[in-house]
């Protein structure tokens, strides 16, 4: 399962709920709780993503820790609840909390679903959601907990929901270095991976690119491209990089293109 950046607003322990303020890039303290009622586990969210309630998606993660506002953590998501949340002026929408835990985790590094969590632990999170919300006027219904993979599509569901603005174009051999044309599996393979994160894909393959370079002895050879193209929210410098050296041990290349541009839909 891929890692995912998780920002913590209001820390294990805290009788205070903080907010990060986009405005000022600092976390903001939004109120103080009631007596006695305090967060279970650190609280955050998933920078790039958009809930139900027009923030980002929320995280409850899971750990032996407590860290500090603003603290940025690698975390695996282990599972979610899918939530209703009722509004005191009976509006309803779907606010999802997603469950994580810290990649340097030790006590819950063999943890990988919610299942692999104690009864306990689930049942504390959701009576302190449930409590919060009351508090607040609210109601927190849980309709369904779901695993990591489905928990990992609810993340990306909400990306797609973000303003798209950025062009992706990846430039691809068609040739290796003795001209043989690489099997189609690995574009087929790239495809369905792109497809599958960013909702669809274009491809440049009857007019393939070609591009020019000269080798050490000053000859100007040609390499016929294939362009493959996304369209996204936000650039994930990590998931890119990551993509970029799999791809050149892939094709057995020593440089290749990934290109980023801004766009205006109308």
């Amino acid at each position: 399962m891929e890692v995912v950046t998780v920002i913590i607003e209001t820390p294990r322990g805290s009788g205070q709920k903080y907010d990060y303020d986009p405005q000022t890039g600092k976390m903001k303290l939004k109120k103080v709780m009631p007596l006695g009622l305090v967060f279970p586990f650190d609280f955050g969210f998933i920078p790039g993503t958009v809930g139900g309630d027009g923030d980002p998606l929320d995280v409850l993660v899971v750990s032996e820790v407590s860290a500090f506002s603003g603290c940025v953590m690698d975390c695996r998501i282990i599972g979610a609840f899918k939530v209703v949340q009722q509004e005191g002026n009976g509006e309803r929408m779907r606010n999802d909390r997603l469950i994580a835990v810290p990649e340097v985790s030790q006590r819950y590094a063999q943890v990988t679903s919610l299942r692999d969590l104690s009864k306990t632990i689930v049942e504390q999170a959701i009576a302190f959601f449930t409590s919060y919300n009351e508090q607040a006027g609210k109601k927190f219904s849980v309709l369904e907990k779901v695993s990591a993979a489905k928990a990992f599509q609810l993340i990306e569901r909400s990306r797609m929901d973000l303003p798209v603005n950025k062009l992706v174009e990846i430039f691809l051999p068609m040739r290796d270095g003795n001209g043989e044309v690489f099997p189609e599996k690995l574009y087929a393979e790239l495809r369905g991976e792109l497809t599958t994160k960013f909702g669809g894909l274009t491809e440049y393959f009857r007019n393939p690119a070609k591009g020019l370079w000269k080798p050490d002895e000053g000859k100007v050879e040609q390499d016929e491209l294939l362009v493959f193209e996304v369209m996204c929210a936000e650039i994930n410098t990590e998931f890119w990089d990551k993509l970029k050296s799999r791809l050149l041990k892939i094709f057995k290349q020593d440089s290749l293109i990934i290109r980023c541009s801004p766009i205006e839909l109308r």
